[in-house]
């Protein structure tokens, strides 16, 4: 195997660098084959209305640096989540350091619960399906929903049992309950991935003869190389 150049930079104070980032977010395109970068930073800027006041940076990979002028700004498009474009999810983030490689991967969903028994429609029981699926937000018990932040290079759970472990009228059974994920756009039928189509699921019997690492890159999301080029207003 050949060996690697490894390259090491000496010390040096950047403490002020990081400053400038405190008000940057970073974002993921989850199916990069599917969702071009040029036309992303033009439509969600002018949806955000922030065509002039945010400066936006190509980091290839399928991966984009917003910086934002005010904290008000970012937190009011935060506030919007969850985001997509060409019909594909994004990830979206307030910058941090020693992040790691797939930084960022998460996205909040409000998550529909159908199937739930009148008897146990309670704040702990959307509390535990949700918990089941990522971190927990919100619970709204009226509309039977449970607000959500996923890790969306994991497959979506559509579907589950849910097993009532107490509570009158309780008799031990499970109960099959269906999730449904609001504002969800582009997902694999198959496997229920947000990073691929359904033609191209390494499930698929046609795509067996993909390599290893192409089947690595549908998986992850890393199907796409851009420029790396700077647009600024």
């Amino acid at each position: 195997m050949r060996k690697r150049l490894k390259i090491s930079v000496a010390h040096f104070d950047n403490s002020a660098l990081i400053k400038t980032y405190s008000k940057t977010l970073i974002g993921r395109c989850m199916n990069p084959e599917e969702q071009e970068m040029k036309a992303l930073f033009t439509n969600l800027l002018k949806i955000w209305k922030l065509e002039e006041r945010v400066t936006r940076t190509d980091l290839g990979f399928g991966k984009f640096q917003f910086d934002f002028k005010t904290e008000e700004e970012l937190e009011a498009v935060l506030m919007q989540q969850p985001f997509h474009f060409d019909y594909w999810m994004l990830a979206l983030a307030r910058w941090q350091p020693k992040q790691s490689k797939s930084f960022p991967s998460e996205i909040m969903f409000w998550i529909r619960v159908i199937g739930v028994p009148l008897e146990f429609r309670t704040v702990p029981t959307f509390e535990s399906i949700g918990g089941a699926l990522g971190r927990v937000v919100a619970v709204d018990v009226k509309h039977n929903r449970v607000q959500v932040v996923i890790d969306a290079f994991k497959d979506l759970c559509l579907e589950t049992t849910v097993d009532f472990k107490g509570g009158e009228f309780y008799d031990g059974e499970e109960a099959a309950v269906s999730l449904r994920y609001e504002k969800l756009f582009g997902y694999c039928k198959l496997c229920a991935s947000l990073c691929h189509k359904e033609e191209l699921c390494p499930l698929d019997e046609k795509n067996s003869e993909l390599s290893p690492e192409r089947r690595r890159e549908l998986r992850e999301g890393n199907g796409a190389w851009s420029d790396g080029t700077k647009h600024e207003e």
